[in-house]
């Protein structure tokens, strides 16, 4: 497979980003970038239509924190369907949507960490408050791992440290 772009960002994105994510997925994919991702709501599940309604599952990534399709949000799994049958692949994890929120907050951690150690890229989309966004862009950046980060409203912000190893886009330069 071609190098990785991983694709990440708040549950919380509004839809009216979805428009900006699908360009940037395409601008990845022209680039030769194959495209990896959570399979979460928000900016997660507008990357997944995008690289569906591209033709382009072969060249995507589901990195899941669930064992089985049945862990994803509800308004998830149709996509996830849809992507795997027009050749996607996903990665399982080890939750089960019965497990405690412990073991699932580890599993969507350890889902994060998987997504960026296979990485050549990290794009994120944050809206408002997003511990489990900072905490892979945190990671990536440990890591070395170039970050392009839109800021998209809500008061989304990264903290200095972040913010002076990421290329920064704000809401103002997004809209």
């Amino acid at each position: 497979m071609s190098r990785l772009a991983g694709v990440i960002g708040s549950r919380s994105l509004p839809a009216s980003f979805a428009p900006l994510v699908s360009r940037i997925i395409s601008l990845l994919l022209s680039r030769g970038y194959s495209i990896v991702s959570g399979g979460a709501v928000g900016a997660d599940s507008f990357a997944l239509e995008a690289v569906i309604q591209q033709g382009a599952s072969a060249r995507g990534i589901i990195y899941s924190a669930w064992s089985s399709a049945s862990g994803f949000p509800s308004s998830v799994q149709p996509q996830v369907f849809s992507f795997l049958a027009s050749g996607g692949q996903v990665i399982w994890g080890p939750a089960l949507p019965s497990q405690p929120r412990s073991a699932v907050v580890s599993a969507l951690l350890g889902r994060n960490r998987r997504l960026v150690s296979t990485s050549s890229v990290i794009v994120a989309f944050l809206h408002g408050q997003s511990r489990g966004s900072l905490y892979t862009v945190r990671q990536a950046v440990e890591q070395g791992i170039p970050v392009i980060v839109f800021l998209c409203g809500g008061g989304a912000s990264l903290p200095p440290d972040l913010a002076s190893s990421c290329l920064l886009f704000t809401e103002k330069e997004v809209v």
